[in-house]
């Protein structure tokens, strides 16, 4: 069984859902989830975690995917910091105060582990820049503690050195992304046990599309990215760093289902095996890997 650690349901890869789809019950929508359901299961993916939307429909496609055989976890919304990156995945909060608040709304609607925005992407334009970090450390522990207070596991979206430190020594079971990470990140990822989960497709992907793709501009420093992490992956993967499948589907050019079987080849490549990445990924979604043998 595959594992995809990171995915966006409500996200198509392809920009072929209509704006504000998933806003609303519709026969359309409907559609969508028992199609991506069967790319799933087509795909030999017998479970995913999710990273969240604004609509916060994951309990939509939850029911859908367990009648497919489908395990499926969902933050229901991600959290990210007012006037930074991540409007479209969640719901944004201004200061500690609002932390505290949406932490007892979101409890009470029970997700099935908390997903917070703690960084931008990487920049197109200036090659390692994610722009400055979102929360405060004090607000950022007190997110994941309350988490952990309630048996849930925490996924931080983060890049750069300074962010990927920072959320492991907050606590963060995993951490998404983490772009240009350096050798003192890996050795906190390695020392507090955080398992990273590196989402080298998206890059990739973007690095290899058609000369006349809106996003062919930036294929050389895409290529880049890709080149760099695969480095820090390997590098990451000898230090004794525990690393998870997560392919980041549903973003620009990274399908559902075809993305996850990318990202497993190219952490192949990396020097990590199959039953590695299964042993790591049932550990980020809470799987007995003996079940599934």
């Amino acid at each position: 069984m595959l594992i995809d650690c990171h995915v966006h349901c409500a996200l198509s890869g392809l920009g072929q859902l209509e704006k504000n789809l998933m806003a609303a019950p519709s026969a359309v929508r409907q559609h969508w989830f028992e199609n991506l359901a069967a790319l799933y299961v087509e795909h030999g993916i017998g479970a995913v975690r999710d990273g969240g939307d604004k609509y916060g429909v994951g309990p939509v496609f939850k029911e859908i995917a367990q009648e497919a055989g489908i395990i499926f976890k969902t933050p229901l919304v991600a959290l990210f910091k007012k006037g930074h990156y991540g409007g479209f995945l969640g719901q944004g909060l201004s200061d500690l105060s609002d932390c505290k608040k949406a932490m007892d709304s979101l409890l009470s609607k029970g997700p099935d582990h908390i997903k917070i925005i703690q960084s931008g992407i990487m920049s197109f334009e200036t090659y390692g820049d994610a722009g400055g970090l979102e929360f405060s450390r004090e607000e950022l522990v007190y997110m994941i503690d309350r988490a952990h207070d309630a048996g849930l596991k925490v996924m931080v979206h983060v890049n750069t050195p300074q962010g990927v430190k920072m959320s492991a020594l907050a606590g963060a079971d995993t951490v998404e992304h983490g772009y240009c990470i350096d050798d003192e990140a890996i050795a906190v990822l390695k020392e507090t046990g955080c398992i990273w989960v590196p989402t080298l497709a998206p890059f990739a992907n973007i690095a290899a599309c058609s000369k006349d793709h809106f996003l062919a501009p930036y294929r050389e420093i895409s290529k880049r990215y890709f080149e760099n992490h695969k480095k820090q992956v390997r590098r990451a993967h000898k230090a004794g760093v525990k690393i998870a499948l997560g392919s980041d589907s549903g973003a620009t050019l990274v399908a559902h289902g075809e993305a996850t079987l990318q990202e497993l080849g190219y952490l192949k490549d990396c020097g990590l095996t199959e039953e590695m990445l299964f042993e790591n990924s049932c550990r980020v979604l809470g799987i007995d890997p003996a079940a599934y043998r």
